[in-house]
C-alpha cells in the first residue's frame, strides 16, 4: 500500500532500476499485477488505481478517456526511470499516458502495450455501455469471466462493479483516435495468439514509436493472462534488464 490512493504496491523499492505502472482492463483490479514482483524482483510495481475499483469502489469511476489521463498524470508520481504496461483497456489508457507525459518532456523507458489493438483501427464488438441496466448486466455476464458468486450475490456491493464495468466501457467505446507525434520509447506488443486480431494488425503498432518495437503472441486467447502471466512477466523483465 501507499499513502497515495492512486498507486498500489507490494513492496517498495526505491533503489530499483526501473518502476513498473501498470493498468487495469475493464471491471479489473490493479492488485492482479502486484504478486508479479515475485518474479521482477528487481523493479518496483505499481498497480495504478483509478477510482471505482478495489478500495475505491465506491468512488464515482471516470468515463471517458481524456479526463481519466488527465486525472492519472496529474496524482501519480511517475518516478523515472519507467515504464508503462496496460491490458485491454488498460493498453489504451498506458498508451494514452504515454503520449501525454511524452508532450511534457516526461517520456517513458518502455511501453507495453497487452490484449489490444492499434488504437487506430476501428473496434470490433457492438457499443454496450449505453444499455439499460438489465441488459448490460447480462451483456457482462457474457463477455467477461464470471464474478465470484458472494460478489454477486451482493446485490449493492456488485452494483458498484458493474458501473465501473458501465463506465470503463464507456472509455473504451466512445474512443477516437487522433494522431499524433510518434513516442521515443521502445513499444512491446502482447497478444493471445487466440484473439481478434492478427500479426499483421498489432504490427500498426509500429506507426507509435520511433523506437523500436516488438510484437509477442502468447498462447490463449484476450485472457490469456489468466494462464500465461508467467510468460507475459518474462518478456517485461528480459526487456526491462536490457533498457538498464
Amino acid at each position: 500500500m501507499t499513502d497515495n490512493p492512486w498507486v498500489s504496491r507490494r513492496h517498495s523499492r526505491p533503489d530499483a532500476p526501473f518502476r513498473l505502472y501498470c493498468f487495469p482492463y475493464v471491471g479489473g483490479l490493479p492488485g492482479e499485477y502486484l504478486r508479479w514482483d515475485e518474479r521482477l524482483t528487481d523493479v518496483e510495481v505499481c498497480g495504478v488505481v483509478p477510482p471505482g475499483r478495489g478500495e475505491r469502489l465506491f468512488e464515482p469511476a471516470i468515463d471517458r478517456l481524456d479526463p481519466l489521463v488527465d486525472a492519472i498524470v496529474a496524482a501519480v508520481p511517475f518516478r523515472p526511470p519507467f515504464a508503462l504496461f496496460g491490458h485491454s483497456l488498460g493498453a489504451l489508457v498506458a498508451f494514452q499516458t504515454a503520449r501525454v507525459l511524452t508532450a511534457a518532456g516526461r517520456p517513458p523507458a518502455c511501453l507495453f502495450v497487452s490484449g489490444h489493438r492499434p488504437p487506430q483501427l476501428p473496434q470490433g464488438d457492438v457499443p454496450i455501455h449505453g444499455l439499460p441496466p438489465d441488459e448490460f448486466r447480462s451483456e457482462i455476464t457474457r463477455r467477461y469471466p464470471a464474478a465470484p458468486a458472494e460478489l454477486v450475490a451482493d446485490d449493492e456491493l456488485y452494483g458498484h462493479v458493474i458501473d465501473t464495468f458501465r463506465a470503463d466501457l464507456a472509455v473504451f467505446e466512445t474512443y477516437r483516435h487522433v494522431p499524433g507525434p510518434p513516442l521515443p520509447c521502445p513499444l512491446v506488443v502482447l497478444s493471445g495468439v487466440d484473439d481478434a486480431w492478427t500479426a499483421d494488425e498489432l504490427s500498426a503498432w509500429r506507426g507509435h514509436t520511433s523506437a523500436a518495437v516488438a510484437v509477442h503472441l502468447i498462447p490463449g486467447d484476450h485472457f490469456y493472462l489468466r494462464h500465461q502471466a508467467t510468460k507475459a512477466v518474462e518478456i517485461i523483465g528480459t526487456v526491462l534488464r536490457g533498457l538498464s
